[in-house]
């Protein structure tokens, strides 16, 4: 999707993977100098690795102490997580806001992480944290109270009433047929979210449309995180439904 989007905004640069070690990375920004890449992104296992070898972080970044996306500036090599807010423009384009609702995450980890403190910096009413592990959960509450005290955050399942937006941020359901909530979170849920993208519909997706239930997948996520990638390297509007054909077409292939 960023090849074409540079294709399509005529600017002279192409994307492409690498894949390193964890012992080349002291090198690889000396490696990207020398190359003139302008740019990059960073994934799993190397968000958090990377973040000694760069000049400057953005706020959001060293909040999150992550990184997914690396641009060279005058500065140095500056240290970006658009996660989060790739997240909050997928919802923006479905017409699904945040501010005000009671939200459910399921997860602690990484994706988690950006997305609680998202939609705690845009007004979520409450916010509940569940975890296979406890510790992590309460970790992660207690990062959400320090940066946006206005908003209530607990780890404990939530008693009988409606949520309104229920995200799974975990891999379940990814590789199997299982899903993360129980029969009584997903009836109790006015919308559903899963931010895993492949396969299209997850059980608990297939579960929340068997009850009507409003749900979305990961793909516009993993859309917006680009697009916000995107934007921060070419300091230009992304042409976003051209990037989204070219994802889908590479994600859902025919």
């Amino acid at each position: 999707m960023h090849s074409i989007a540079l294709q399509e905004l005529g600017i002279n640069a192409v994307y492409l993977p690498f894949l390193i070690s964890e012992d080349q990375l002291p090198h690889l920004l000396d490696a990207f100098y020398l190359t003139r890449v302008q740019g990059f992104n960073i994934t799993l296992p190397f968000k958090e690795k990377i973040i000694p070898f760069l000049d400057t972080l953005s706020e959001e970044a060293k909040m999150l102490q992550s990184v997914n996306t690396v641009k060279k500036t005058e500065e140095g090599w500056k240290g970006y997580n658009t996660d989060g807010s790739g997240f909050i423009r997928s919802l923006a384009a479905n017409d699904i806001s945040v501010t005000g609702k009671k939200v459910l995450i399921i997860g602690a980890g990484g994706a988690a992480k950006s997305i609680a403190i998202s939609i705690a910096m845009v007004g979520a009413s409450e916010i509940i944290i569940l975890n296979r592990s406890r510790d992590k959960a309460d970790v992660l509450a207690a990062m959400i109270s320090q940066i946006s005290s206005s908003t209530p955050v607990s780890t404990s399942t939530p008693r009988a009433h409606k949520i309104d937006i229920t995200i799974n941020a975990t891999s379940v359901g990814m590789k199997d047929d299982s899903s993360p909530l129980s029969d009584d979170l997903i009836k109790r849920s006015e919308q559903i979210i899963d931010i895993i993208y492949n396969p299209a519909q997850t059980t608990l997706l297939k579960q929340a449309a068997a009850l009507s239930i409003p749900r979305m997948n990961g793909l516009d996520m993993l859309l917006y995180q680009g697009v916000e990638a995107f934007e921060i390297w070419t300091d230009r509007k992304a042409p976003v439904e051209l990037m989204r054909k070219s994802l889908m077409a590479s994600v859902y292939p025919c």
